[in-house]
Order: structure tokens, then C-alpha cells, then sequence
């Protein structure tokens, strides 16, 4: 009885620690992507239409991946106690490894994504960036944030679904089987519409772990 409730002290600390990073990858992702992205042409857009983009948001698009490196950081966070959460559900830890390896696949492809990108910003402020430079910096950062990010993304919700199906108590059933067609879909060029919602659902998924913990909390002290 003693040792029960240390356990659910950490439990519930947990739970805030890795709600609350979520949340801010959510914030300064969603933020920092906001500078920019609304003006980011379409993969294979004409030379000239994506010089232009550069030099009009290259002051957006600097500041922009700044935020994102910093949500880079506190994604590893998450994933982190993401790890912690699914091996406790799943009683040992095959598939939260995965999830964490998958997390760590979807970094690396951001972090390049991010930095390309930057780059191509750098060089329009200083008046060096040609046309061709250009389209290549676009395209590659374009696979990288989106295709590469996305298979990244679809291990770790498919590994999440995996192990709501296999415990039945992280999540209802019919969730986790829409957790594994959104996982599917993200191993597709379909990652491309699925990044966005990615980080509005990030946000819900971390509010409701902090609200988990508070609760947990407050029945502690009553």
C-alpha cells in the first residue's frame, strides 16, 4: 500500500511531463510553421515561383525554424515519455521502442528539412540564391517534412495503435483501429495533408494527459 502510491505520483508526473512537452511541440511547431507555410508553393513549382517565396519569407521562414528546432527538442521529450506510457500498457516494450525509434526517424527528417529550408532563406536575404540552388533546397526540404517526416510518424502511430489493441486499456478499440489507418496513411503520399492535423491532434493528445495528471493529483490529496 506504501509503495502504490509512489508509483502513482510518478505515474501522474509522467503523464505532465510528457503532456506538457507535447504541447509545446505543438505551440512552437504550429507557430514557427505559421510564418511561412501559407505562402510555400507546391512541390515542382517553377523556379522563379520559389525564389520569389524565398525572398519574401525568408525573415518568416529564419524565425520560423528557430521555434521548430526548439519543438525538435521537446519532441524528443515526448517521445521519451511516450516510451515510458506504452511500455507500461504493453508490459514490455517491443512496440514503445518502436514508437521511440519512429520518433527519432521523424526528427532527423524535420531537423533536415528545417535546416535546408533555412538555408535557402539565408541565401535569398544575402542576394545569393539562384534559381537552381533554389529548387533544389525546396524539393529536398519538401521530401524531408513531409514524405520522410511522415514515415517517421506513421511507426510511431502505428506502434501506439499496436499496443492499444494488444492491452485494450490505453485507448477504446475503435480509436486504435483508427490510429492504424492513420499510420498506414502516413506511410503514403497522403503525409503530406496529414502533418497539420498531426499537430492539432498532438496538442488534444497533451492537454488531456495534463488533465489526466491533475486529476490524478487532486484524488491523491482528497
Amino acid at each position: 500500500m506504501h509503495d502504490e502510491q509512489p508509483r502513482r505520483q510518478h505515474d501522474s508526473g509522467l503523464r505532465r511531463r510528457t503532456g506538457l512537452a507535447g504541447l509545446g511541440v505543438a505551440i512552437l511547431f504550429g507557430g514557427g510553421s505559421a510564418l511561412w507555410a501559407f505562402e510555400q508553393p507546391d512541390a515542382g513549382a517553377p523556379a522563379r515561383e520559389i525564389v520569389a517565396f524565398y525572398a519574401d519569407t525568408s525573415t518568416g521562414i529564419i524565425a520560423g525554424a528557430s521555434l521548430s528546432f526548439l519543438a525538435i527538442v521537446l519532441f524528443v521529450v515526448f517521445a521519451g515519455g511516450l516510451r515510458s506510457i506504452l511500455r507500461e500498457h504493453e508490459g514490455d516494450d517491443f512496440f514503445a521502442t518502436a514508437a521511440f525509434g519512429g520518433a527519432l526517424l521523424a526528427v532527423a527528417a524535420g531537423l533536415g528539412a528545417e535546416t535546408i529550408n533555412m538555408a535557402g532563406a539565408l541565401r535569398a536575404d544575402d542576394g545569393s540564391l539562384t534559381p537552381q540552388l533554389a529548387q533544389a533546397l525546396f524539393e529536398i526540404s519538401y521530401v524531408l517534412g513531409y514524405n520522410a517526416a511522415g514515415v517517421g510518424l506513421g511507426i510511431v502511430v502505428l506502434a501506439i495503435a499496436a499496443v492499444a489493441l494488444r492491452s485494450k486499456s490505453l485507448m477504446p478499440p475503435w480509436l486504435a483501429v483508427l490510429l492504424l489507418l492513420v499510420g498506414l496513411a502516413f506511410l503514403t503520399p497522403l503525409s503530406i495533408v496529414l502533418i497539420g492535423p498531426a499537430v492539432v491532434a498532438l496538442a488534444i493528445a497533451s492537454v488531456w494527459l495534463i488533465g489526466v495528471s491533475t486529476a490524478n493529483a487532486s484524488r491523491r490529496r482528497d
